[in-house]
């Protein structure tokens, strides 16, 4: 069931002092009328990343029931079905993404309309106390712009320029017309370099949001930390808009690298959210059960002694005298070789090849020969620890820095990133897993850091370093699963015919099997309010070509250019 306790709460921090009928009464007997001794602006704040990041629903249907499948981050008992390259009911082709309702109508407190209203609040103050709200006010731009970007990701044109307006513009506006993805992302940019130049702004003495601020905690120095995330998520931007715009892209990043603050510089800087029970338990939270990893994907890290693979998976149950028993009987094939970490086979054909076969059945009882997922990771309530949502982390940036070095984009060093990159994703799961409470959590060593870095598939080389700083990419982002995504679409790695890290060859009755590229589209029902609008960006979009059909969640979005 969702969970509304939070929500609730920010609603009722706004009246501040109290929640009684009268006081409420007296507040808002003229919603023009802000009365700052009792509505404080970072009261509201909190609303955006519970929206964000406490969607339960999002969690279960479009990420936990469909994502990660596609993916191929996840493998379910008894295999992939033809579900690999479709939505798993109740998701029809007419349905929003329920990361929709965290921008627009997340228990009617999206991050778009509360930060909106946090503006009007501060905008409405006398204007000497105001001026100590401006760093404040510049922040609100970005969780906005985070949950904008969310949704664009995977529907294209979204309304946002016009949007949260129904209460603030004059004439106020019902009906908005809707971004194109092109032009979203230079809102966005446009607004995010505006947010770093207030926030770079010094004389009057300014609030700070301290510990209503979810993401940083009131940790380090506040405009320092949003400055560095509104920089990050520049050259996040600026990724997605390479194949595209690459001459606008590079001015970005370009313009970012120059600053003199610049993107996130340190793992003490990491934009990231960590839920407790109160945000990310609850049944819909729970994976699936028998949920394991990738074969191929655990593999590599086992192959490679990836210190994150025994925070996200856990060990095969069957120990090696198990193993042999069952594998003398006929039960495990014969060519198969022990290790304390396995994955199931991807493909959908795979449960019917009978040197696979064992891996989608339960060797004895509830036992299978496989790695399940670490549940903690994903919910707290299963090892009463803390969930991390990490949104850019300095991993993140320095894998950014890598590529685009690597790419010829930047004259920078590609090796050093990718390095600085590898140190930083393994520190953060090492971090995650104890904030989890994994169980068995050991920390990771030096050593074992040093022995990862020295295997030979990750030894940096430049005639295959794009590929390995991807590589890299895709397994930091097991707790990012949309940035996973965008990686695999973006980049092409995993690929088929990697030198690296080969990605399995996905078959469904002898047939390739596509992976779902972005949401399914629709016209919307006349009846719908803002139909005329709803209906153009619909249209406008379908005149590329690389759209395909409206319900084809193979076609693609304007970012995502073959």
């Amino acid at each position: 069931m969702r969970k509304t306790l939070l929500q609730a709460g920010c609603l009722l921090a706004l009246l501040a002092t109290s929640c009684s009928r009268d006081k409420f009464a007296e507040v808002n007997s003229d919603p023009d009328v802000v009365q700052v001794d009792r509505v404080d602006p970072k009261a509201v704040f909190p609303t955006a990343p519970i929206a964000i990041h406490a969607n339960d629903f999002e969690a279960y249907y479009d990420i936990h029931r469909n994502m990660e499948y596609w993916i191929g981050a996840w493998v379910p008992i008894g295999g992939n079905g033809v579900i690999i390259t479709r939505f798993r009911t109740p998701v029809s082709a007419s349905t929003f993404p329920y990361r929709y309702e965290n921008l627009y109508t997340r228990e009617s407190i999206g991050a778009g309309g509360s930060m909106r209203e946090m503006r009007n609040i501060i905008d409405k103050m006398p204007p000497a106390e105001g001026a100590k709200y401006q760093h404040m006010r510049a922040i609100t731009y970005i969780p906005a712009a985070l949950a904008a970007f969310n949704v664009t990701d995977i529907m294209g044109s979204i309304a946002y320029s016009e949007a949260f307006q129904a209460r603030y513009a004059e004439p106020p506006i019902f009906k908005p017309k809707y971004d194109t993805q092109e032009a979203l992302y230079d809102t966005l940019n446009n607004q995010l370099k505006a947010s770093v130049a207030e926030l770079k702004k010094t004389g009057v003495e300014q609030e700070v949001l301290g510990a209503s601020d979810l993401w940083f905690r009131g940790v380090g120095t506040e405009a320092t930390n949003w400055i560095m995330a509104a920089n990050s998520f520049r050259m996040r931007i600026a990724m997605r808009m390479l194949k595209r715009k690459p001459a606008a892209a590079k001015a970005i990043i370009d313009e970012v690298l120059a600053d003199n603050v610049g993107p996130i510089n340190a793992r003490e800087f990491n934009w990231n959210f960590k839920g407790g029970p109160n945000v990310a338990n609850g049944g819909n939270y729970n994976l699936a059960a028998g949920i394991s990893g990738q074969k191929a994907a655990v593999d590599f890290m086992y192959k490679t002694t990836d210190p994150r693979m025994r925070n996200i998976y856990a060990k095969v149950a069957l120990t090696q005298a198990d193993f042999n028993t069952y594998k003398a009987n006929g039960t495990i094939a014969a060519t198969e070789v022990y290790q304390e970490y396995r994955g199931r086979p991807t493909s959908p054909d795979a449960v019917g090849e009978a040197d696979k076969r064992f891996y989608f059945n339960y060797i004895f009882g509830t036992t299978a020969y496989v790695s399940y997922i670490n549940q903690g990771m994903f919910n707290a309530s299963v090892s009463v620890g803390l969930v991390n949502f990490p949104v850019i982390t300095y991993a993140d940036v320095c894998f950014m820095r890598a590529e685009l070095a690597a790419r010829g984009v930047t004259g920078e060093a590609a090796a050093d990133w990718y390095y600085k990159g590898i140190e930083a994703s393994i520190a953060d799961y090492d971090e995650w897993g104890k904030d989890a409470k994994v169980p068995g959590y050991t920390a990771f060593t030096p050593a074992e850091v040093t022995a990862y870095k020295n295997q030979a598939d990750i030894v940096y080389n430049p005639a295959k370093g794009i590929e390995q700083i991807c590589i890299q990419q895709y397994f930091n982002f097991w707790r990012n699963p949309n940035e996973m995504w965008a990686v695999i679409k973006r980049t092409g790695f995993p690929s088929q015919t990697g030198v690296v890290f080969q990605a399995e060859k996905i078959r469904s009755g002898g047939i390739e099997a596509i992976m779902p590229r972005r949401w399914s589209l629709f016209v919307p029902p006349i009846s719908d309010l803002n139909y005329d609008n709803r209906k153009a960006s619909v249209l406008a979009m379908q005149a590329d070509p690389e759209l395909g059909d409206l319900s084809d969640i193979t076609g693609r979005v304007w970012w995502d250019k073959k």
